[in-house]
Order: structure tokens, then C-alpha cells, then sequence
């Protein structure tokens, strides 16, 4: 973890690089890789997914994993190589498969039930509607993997098979991919409220990241063997790239673990995204993008098109291709989480796709 005066230094450094440039008239840069979640066009078959990534010249998908979708817990592997080769034929990567193992979550000997992950904004985790159940294949919790895949915690942990579960899940469905390794989204999880800026954590959250870090690094070395990533969200318990931070200063340095940048949640939960950009220089996948109105005096936020909303997304943008470019990067990623299976009322996921091209044009 880089020291706290380098830190502020980077932030500093981000503040004065973005406060300088005309956002307005934005210089011309190389375009992004653009992908989106599927939890944009819930209930889609793949043909139809294919075809609105065709339709929005996106080559990347972050694959919901959920019953009632093409993409479901204990798929077999004959229906994980057909996607996989249709999503080749198709020229798309698997950016990452959104699964809704939750790293924080108190583990009571019961299979791990997830908030879904477009929930109204703040609202508590606990079980939802389409919500996603691992069970590693349909076996009992821990079977079917190394004993050291569960050294340092419980035989039995739920959250850890349902996160071994899901590497297996995302590399099969990742052989196609050319320039892109398989790669898992986890929420945190906790079912805390986080903590307020500069404040410190509770006991009980302090407790959830050291619970966290341990499945981590215990999940290490399958997902290494596997070549996938694991990227955890900035999301419910901890919104904010410093309360992740707290996480993956307890995660071992050879562990396989970035962080998904979901642009909304440190925003709502205010945090700066100089602060943010500076906190995840070293860890940063890439960013989730959306926009929204932020209702006064809360955490709430009313959803809108990009662009039409109150997030600085053209900042936050310019933010995160500094730090791709500074880890090599010069095409990062742009995706969208659009969360129309959580809200109906949304207009289709290609018109937000247009929405965000345009703004980022």
C-alpha cells in the first residue's frame, strides 16, 4: 500500500491536473474500450445482449450471474464453452463475471445470500429479488477444492466456496477472451452502515475487513492456478476507495485482487474523486460508469442518463486513464452499469450506452 504522504501528494497531484483542463472542450484522446453490465437488459438472451453490443460498437461485457439469466450459478460445462465460443464469435470479452459473493459477510454455516447489486442506492444489504445463491456446483460448501484453497479458515466457510465457485464459473466462461483474463466482481458485503468520512470504523466493521482479507488471501492461490482476478467493488458497507483501503492493507501482495471503481458510490458517500483516484493508483481495474441527482442532506440518488445527472463524469474519466496510463494502460476500460433489472423505469440499456458515448466523445 503506497504510504500516506505519497497519498496526498498523488491527490494533490490529480486535483491540480484535472482543475486545469477545459472539461467542456476535452482534448482528443484514444477511444476506450466501451462494455457494459447485463444487468442493463435483465432477462436478455445472449443473442440479444450480442446484438446490443453490436448495435452500441461495445466489445466487453460484464456477465451478471443470476438465476433466470444465460449466465447462472452451476452452469455445467458444456453451456459455459457455447457461450464462451459464441462470445468469441461475437468478438466480445468477458470483462468480468458480476458475481454477488459478499468477502465481508458474517459466515453462520448458511449458503451466502446477496443484496442485488443495483438496489435501490443505500439501501441495506439483506436478500433481494433476483439475488444470486452459490453453491459450488450444487456440493456442499468447500467440496472439490484444495485444502489449502481454505487454509487459515473455517472447512465450511459459504462465502469462500461461493467465491472458489465462481473463479470456476468465470474462467471457463473467459477462454475466448484475447486481451483479457478472466476476472470475478465481489461485493463487500458486510451488512454495515459505513462509517463517515475520516471517521474511524466500528468494531464490527474493523472485524468484516479482517474477515474479508482472509477469504481473500485464502482464495488466492485458486484463483492464481485459475488465472483469474478478483475485483472488489467500492459498494454498500464500503462505498469509498478509503474504506476499501482497509481491506487490502490486510491482503497479501501476491493476491490477485484490484478494485472496481463504481463511480457513483464514493461520490454519494463523499469522498472526492482526487481522494479516490489517489487511494486506487495501485489498484484500480477499471471504473463503473453511471450518473444520477443526488438527493439532498442523504446518500440517495436518483438515477439518470449519463450525462444528465450530477456526477462528474467527465473528471472522474480523465482520472482514471491517469492511472491506467500509469500502470501501462492507455485503453482502459469504460463500462456501464445500468441498473434497469432493479429499475423498470429506465429507459433500455443502448440508449444509455449512447448517452455515455456521447458524453465521453
Amino acid at each position: 500500500m503506497l504510504p500516506i504522504l505519497l497519498r496526498a501528494l498523488l491527490e494533490s497531484v490529480f486535483r491540480h491536473s484535472v482543475d486545469t483542463r477545459d472539461f467542456d472542450h476535452p482534448v482528443e484522446r484514444p477511444t476506450m474500450p466501451l462494455a457494459f453490465s447485463t444487468l442493463g437488459c435483465p432477462g436478455a438472451s445472449l443473442a440479444q445482449v450480442i446484438g446490443i453490443a453490436r448495435e452500441a460498437g461495445a466489445t466487453g461485457l460484464e456477465l451478471r450471474a443470476a438465476a433466470g439469466e444465460f449466465i447462472y450459478p452451476g452452469m455445467d460445462a458444456a453451456a459455459c464453452s457455447a457461450v464462451a465460443g459464441e462470445l468469441a464469435d461475437a468478438g466480445l470479452e468477458v470483462l468480468a463475471l458480476a458475481s454477488y459473493v459478499r468477502v465481508c459477510a458474517a459466515s453462520d454455516g448458511t449458503v451466502a445470500v446477496s443484496v442485488a447489486d443495483g438496489a435501490a442506492p443505500g439501501a441495506a444489504d439483506g436478500a433481494a429479488d433476483g439475488a444470486a445463491v452459490y453453491v459450488a456446483g450444487g456440493a456442499a460448501p468447500g467440496a472439490g477444492y484444495p485444502a489449502d484453497a481454505q487454509a487459515g479458515y473455517p472447512a465450511e466457510d459459504p462465502v469462500l466456496a461461493e467465491l472458489l465457485a465462481a473463479f470456476d464459473l468465470a474462467a471457463a466462461l473467459s477462454t475466448g477472451n484475447t486481451g483479457q483474463g478472466a476476472q470475478v466482481r465481489v461485493f463487500p458485503g458486510a451488512g454495515l452502515e459505513p462509517c463517515g468520512v475520516g471517521e474511524e470504523p466500528s468494531p464490527a466493521l474493523a472485524a468484516a475487513d479482517l474477515r474479508a482479507a482472509r477469504r481473500l488471501n485464502a482464495a488466492a492461490g485458486h484463483a492464481r492456478d485459475l488465472g483469474v482476478g478478483i475485483l472488489l467493488e467500492t459498494h454498500d458497507s464500503h462505498p469509498r476507495a478509503s474504506d476499501v483501503a482497509r481491506i487490502l492493507a490486510h491482503v497479501e501482495a501476491d493476491a490477485p485482487v484490484k478494485v472496481i471503481w463504481d463511480l457513483m458510490h464514493p461520490w454519494r458517500h463523499d469522498e472526492t474523486p482526487e481522494r479516490t483516484a489517489a487511494l486506487l493508483t495501485e489498484s484500480l481495474a477499471y471504473a463503473q460508469y453511471k450518473d444520477g441527482v443526488r438527493t439532498p442532506d442523504t446518500h440517495d440518488v436518483v438515477l439518470t442518463l449519463p450525462g444528465e445527472g450530477q456526477l462528474p463524469l467527465l473528471r472522474m474519466n480523465a482520472l482514471a486513464a491517469e492511472i491506467a496510463a500509469m500502470q501501462g494502460i492507455f485503453d482502459p476500460w469504460v463500462s456501464l452499469e445500468w441498473e434497469r433489472a432493479w429499475h423498470p423505469e429506465l429507459p433500455p440499456v443502448g440508449q444509455a450506452l449512447a448517452s455515455l458515448k456521447a458524453l465521453l466523445a
